[in-house]
């Protein structure tokens, strides 16, 4: 694993990031939302991290892009739920995490100032997730973050889920990027919090910047083993971009237009 500043900004041209986890730190929230399904379906208490661990190796394992239903399936038969119709159960699952989104979640901190200042400086930005379609649009409507940037207009291309046939840590959705801009893989950076992500970003010979998240903890050590580099907080990120363009420079190309 390469330090931070031996990253050659200057040669990049298209900055893509993952959604859950890079920018917003939804995986407590889906934990919660379980933990809560778990109680009232099935009586039962779980813990926490109990219910992320679970959830990280089902969907570790499984290939198809249908993720939600197949998650509540699983969730239905462990536990023995009381609900049995997985359809029903992913839509209730939907509705209570986004209940709990609209009142907490928001981007994380220095991430926004981050994406504006790449943005103005002519960066391609590029949003490749895993979450669905339907998902993505309750996260467009989320107040915090819409008081903080409008994912939409400020990305230049959006993929999800439903864009490609194979989820990570298979680097289709990342191969599609590269075909669709027709550029060479230097000229990409990702920015990932997961194993699976940082494999994918590697499997696609894109260079890797590992941004820490607590929930990816029990894959650390195989994270930094693979990742190209690794940063605590975005501050990291944005103090070796504003030393690759000093504002006087940046203002100077702006009025220079």
């Amino acid at each position: 694993m390469k330090n931070i500043n031996q990253l050659k900004l200057k040669n990049k041209k298209y900055i893509i990031f993952d959604m859950d986890g890079p920018l917003i730190d939804s995986i407590g929230v889906w934990n919660i939302t379980d933990q809560k399904l778990i109680e009232r379906y099935s009586g039962i208490n779980i813990d926490l991290d109990k219910i992320q661990i679970e959830r990280d190796l089902f969907l570790h394992n499984v290939q198809t892009g249908k993720t939600y239903l197949e998650y509540s399936k699983y969730l239905i038969k462990k536990y023995n739920f009381t609900i049995s119709n997985a359809e029903k159960l992913t839509k209730i699952r939907l509705n209570l995490a986004n209940e709990i989104l609209a009142n907490e979640i928001k981007f994380k901190p220095n991430v926004v100032e981050l994406i504006i200042k790449l943005k103005s400086l002519g960066f391609t930005l590029i949003l490749a997730t895993m979450t669905t379609k339907t998902q993505l649009v309750a996260y467009y409507k989320t107040k915090k973050m819409l008081e903080q940037m409008n994912i939409k207009e400020t990305f230049d291309l959006i993929l999800t889920i439903e864009d490609v046939e194979n989820k990570k840590p298979h680097p289709e959705i990342y191969n599609k990027i590269i075909q669709y801009y027709n550029a060479h893989q230097s000229e990409f950076l990702i920015f990932e919090d997961s194993y699976t992500g940082v494999l994918a970003s590697k499997s696609a010979g894109i260079e890797c910047i590992n941004i820490y998240d607590q929930y990816a903890d029990i894959d650390r050590d195989k994270i930094e083993s693979i990742t190209d580099y690794s940063i605590k907080s975005y501050k990291e990120f944005l103090n070796l971009v504003e030393k690759e363009f000093p504002i006087e420079k940046v203002l100077k190309k702006h009025y220079d237009k």
